[in-house]
């Protein structure tokens, strides 16, 4: 009989494949290991996931750029179509709760050590990322410029310059840096980003 089960079974599978396939990549982790971790057998496990390539192209989109892009269809934030800075603020912050999750970056490390792994992903990230994140944000520009409340000439240019240097913050703070940065400074540095790129784009900061 199974063990430790519980109504968020899925949850705790990718939870347990994320920790071991961090800790030991996705070619070393077995399914076995991934079922015995959570207390189940593996033919219990895949009665939630095909197996090991499912499990890990469900955790893409639990922390890739997919995640990102279902956010920015949230009630929360069209409650921000008419107020680009809270928009930006709140694109900001949410990504430094994002980048500050230890479960995001093991998600990353597994990213940077499974290079081949995920080429097989390449066109998903590509279309996650670089259309629907991208069109995502910029809709949102284009209607704060539909409305005089932002200068965006090219809302689709607009919204790279603006999450290009978002993503130069986590280059230099995160994923290049000897020792991650705080949180405090991240912050500091993301608010700096946002202000510049309001500053540009003719929103009072």
């Amino acid at each position: 009989m199974d063990t430790a089960i519980d109504i968020h079974p899925r949850e705790r599978i990718l939870d347990a494949a994320l920790e071991l396939f961090s800790q030991h990549g996705y070619a070393g982790t077995s399914v076995r290991q991934i079922a015995a971790r959570v207390g189940l057998r593996p033919s219990s496990l895949y009665s939630h996931f095909g197996g090991k390539e499912a499990i890990l192209s469900t955790l893409i989109d639990t922390y890739g750029p997919a995640s990102n892009a279902s956010r920015l269809a949230s009630p929360g934030y069209r409650a921000l179509s008419g107020d680009p800075a809270a928009f930006c603020r709140q694109y900001a912050g949410d990504l430094l709760d994002q980048w500050c999750d230890p479960n995001e970056r093991k998600f990353m490390k597994l990213l940077h050590s499974e290079p081949k792994r995920m080429q097989e992903h390449r066109a998903h990230f590509s279309e996650t990322l670089f259309e629907r994140e991208i069109n995502a944000v910029a809709a949102y520009f284009r209607a704060f410029a539909g409305a005089g409340l932002m200068h965006a000439p090219d809302p689709i240019e607009c919204a790279r310059l603006f999450m290009g240097g978002l993503t130069f913050v986590r280059m230099q703070y995160v994923f290049w840096a000897d020792k991650p940065a705080d949180r405090r400074a991240i912050r500091r540095a993301l608010d700096r980003v946002v202000s510049n790129f309001l500053t540009l784009s003719g929103v009072e900061v």
